[in-house]
């Protein structure tokens, strides 16, 4: 390659180089910003793992507090088992039935009595009613024939052990508890009754005071139907509301899976969640922890590790600002410059000859497409009576209200509007049908009615618009002057017919416009 060629290859090369130092920050300022991205990205990796690290400890503690729950519950629920198990085996002894009344209970009552939390034991007979009862030596006259335990131990010999839901003890003044019961067969296999235990639900309320899950925890016992049986912190007010009725607390995620920690929103705030479903009850625990009281040693620990970090970073970006701030300051006056170049300066939407542009531009685009263009000429109704009785600022705040509901009531980016001259707008709408234009005119007009400015000059009482339509497909020869001319002429029978209307320019207004 000859020399000069080569010399004036490197002589583009570096004017290539200088323009975009010119138009972009310098070399300097792009490395102080990549060494403090690659600090913070450092960081940020470090405090993210650190959180990730916080939240595993979380979830195996949630998991150990559910198993030392379930552990708890199943057993006692098993010795509530074996009680009924005791009491029904007993029954069924030939020889129970001829001891003396008081004998008998005790010696059927004798190992229930040894388990903790129980509400109530009763006999009943095959009526329903109280036969025996290890609170009393008469038993209490009360019957239990519509109890669903009742109902469906004696549909059902195979029943074995049946769980209730929630319930109000008839026998412990409406006092909350679910009730564990079994059948009681005759010798011939026939219907003799039902043995129920009562567990009071204060031993849940004990079993969880001595299980710390954060002032913003919940645990949760969940019996048949979601039904509350138990809540820490206590609240009266939700024992035996479901989780639907509460209200406060967000759907709970699907599926059964006892392992798994759930990130829910859970009373308003972000929240984990675990779970457990009782092998022997129809019982689900639910366990939730705060999410801000299991992160704060990790916020504390991002506030102050980031608080290194930003001091590290200071000077990198200080000095990329500092050598920045004058490039922004010039690319904001070229970008300002550029943008009055294009804008009506009080309304904001495009000036006069932007709008001459665009109108240009989408004739021709649609001539080549071989698809419709509409205008929408706007005209704000007696402006010049609304200036006189107002003053012009606030003329000029109309227009701009006027302006900004037409702006908002175009929905295509393709859409465009500009301001015509005075207070005359224009409404650029390609590939549209007269119908469809005349919408988005009608549309227009309602939004600026709907601004309900007043004008006492007006016969409406408030500033209007009238509008006149136009649409045409362009065709060789013509110009998107005449659709103007149109759109105008429609304007003008829109303003001679009343005003607050959208009138659409017929084919003598095409005409007229072509001949013009």
């Amino acid at each position: 390659m000859p020399l000069h060629r080569l010399q004036a290859r490197i002589v583009v090369a570096l004017e290539t180089a200088v323009r975009w130092v010119v138009r972009t920050p310098t070399l300097i300022v792009w490395s102080g910003v990549g060494i403090s991205i690659l600090v913070m990205m450092v960081a940020v990796a470090l405090l993210y793992e650190g959180r990730l690290l916080v939240l595993a400890r979380a979830a195996d503690n949630q998991r150990n507090i559910a198993e030392v729950l379930d552990r708890d519950l199943e057993l006692n629920f098993q010795l509530y088992e074996a009680s009924l198990d005791a009491v029904v085996k007993l029954l069924a002894r030939p020889d129970i039935e001829a001891m003396a009344p008081a004998l008998r209970r005790e010696l059927i009552f004798e190992r229930a009595g040894a388990s903790r939390y129980i509400g109530s034991l009763v006999v009943l007979d095959p009526e329903g009613n109280v036969a025996i009862d290890a609170q009393s030596e008469v038993p209490r006259p009360f019957n239990f024939a519509d109890r669903d335990y009742f109902g469906v131990h004696r549909a059902n010999p195979d029943a074995g052990l049946y769980v209730s839901g929630f319930l109000h003890s008839r026998l412990r003044n409406d006092a909350p508890t679910m009730v564990m019961s079994r059948r009681i067969s005759r010798a011939d296999g026939s219907f003799g009754g039902v043995v129920s235990l009562a567990v009071d639900i204060e031993y849940f309320r004990h079993l969880f005071d001595h299980i710390e899950v954060g002032r913003q925890g919940v645990i949760l016992l969940l019996g048949k139907g979601g039904v509350i049986l138990m809540r820490k912190p206590y609240d009266e007010n939700v024992i035996g509301l479901t989780m639907a009725q509460r209200g406060r607390y967000e759907s709970l995620p699907p599926g059964r899976d006892e392992y798994r920690i759930y990130p829910i929103r859970f009373m308003g705030r972000d929240s984990l969640m675990s779970r457990r479903f009782l092998s022997n009850a129809p019982l689900t625990l639910i366990i939730v922890t705060s999410s801000n009281e299991t992160l704060a040693p990790w916020h504390k620990r991002v506030i102050e590790f980031g608080g290194l970090f930003l001091l590290l970073n200071a000077g990198f970006v200080l000095t990329s600002l500092l050598l920045a701030a004058q490039l922004r300051r010039r690319l904001r006056a070229e970008r300002e410059l550029s943008l009055l170049a294009r804008t009506d300066g009080l309304t904001g939407l495009s000036n006069r000859r932007s709008l001459d542009k665009i109108l240009a531009t989408e004739w021709r685009r649609m001539r080549r497409a071989g698809h419709s263009l509409a205008v929408a000429f706007i005209d704000i109704d007696w402006f010049k009576r609304y200036n006189d009785t107002h003053r012009h600022q606030a003329g000029d705040a109309a227009l701009a209200a006027v302006a900004s509901a037409i702006g908002a009531a175009l929905q295509r980016p393709s859409d465009a509007a500009g301001r015509y001259g005075g207070e005359e707008f224009i409404v650029v709408l390609p590939d549209t049908d007269a119908q469809g234009a005349q919408r988005v005119a009608e549309g227009i007009r309602l939004a600026v009615d709907r601004l309900d400015l007043d004008h006492a000059s007006s016969d409406f009482g408030h500033v209007t618009v009238s509008i006149g339509v136009a649409c045409r497909q362009p065709r060789a020869g013509e110009s998107v002057d005449m659709l103007v001319k149109a759109a105008d002429r429609a304007l003008y029978r829109a303003k001679a017919t009343g005003r607050n209307r959208v009138i659409v320019a017929s084919e003598d207004d095409a005409t007229a416009a072509l001949a013009s």
